[in-house]
C-alpha cells in the first residue's frame, strides 16, 4: 500500500480519523515537530484544532484537544508506519530520478501530478488546510495551481 492509500485509509471516508484520540495526538505531534522541531504547546494545540476544521475527529473521553494533550499518552504506532511509508516513497523517488535523471516522470509517486485518487485525495486535503494555515509563498503558489 502506497503512503497516500495509507493515509486515506486512516482518514476514512468522509475525511474521519479512524484512529485513536491518543493515535491522533501522536500524529499531530509528528506534524508539529516536522514544521518546526521545537514546536511549542501552542503551536501543537493550534495544529490539533486546525486539523479538526478539515476532519471529523472523535476525541472522547476527552473533551477537546487541549484535554487531550494535558490528559493523553500519545501512541506512536501509527507515527512509526507513516514514517516508514515517507521513507519508502523518497526512496522510491530517489532511485527514480538517480536512473532517470532529475526531470524523471515520478509517476504515482508524484502526488502533485498523479490522477490516482490517494493523491487526490491528499491535494484536496492540503488545498483545504490552505484555508487555515499560512503556507509559505511558494507553497501557496502551488496550491493555488491546483
Amino acid at each position: 500500500m502506497g503512503f497516500l492509500s495509507f493515509i486515506a485509509k486512516l482518514l476514512g471516508l468522509g475525511r474521519r480519523w479512524n484512529g485513536t484520540p491518543e493515535q491522533y495526538l501522536a500524529m499531530v505531534m509528528y506534524m508539529a515537530k516536522k514544521n518546526n522541531p521545537d514546536y511549542t504547546v501552542q503551536e501543537l494545540w493550534q495544529w490539533g484544532e486546525t486539523m479538526q476544521k478539515v476532519m471529523n475527529v472523535k476525541l472522547a473521553p476527552y473533551k477537546d484537544f487541549l484535554d487531550l494533550v494535558e490528559r493523553g499518552t500519545p501512541d506512536y504506532t501509527m507515527v512509526e508506519k507513516v514514517d516508514e511509508k515517507i521513507s519508502e516513497l523518497h526512496q522510491r523517488r530517489d532511485l527514480k530520478q538517480a536512473i532517470y535523471g532529475e526531470k524523471a516522470d515520478l509517476g504515482e509517486d508524484d502526488v502533485m501530478r498523479s490522477d490516482s485518487e490517494s493523491a487526490v485525495f491528499a491535494r484536496k486535503m492540503v488545498k483545504d488546510l490552505s484555508e487555515h494555515v499560512r503556507f509559505s509563498d511558494e507553497e501557496q503558489k502551488k496550491l493555488d495551481e491546483l
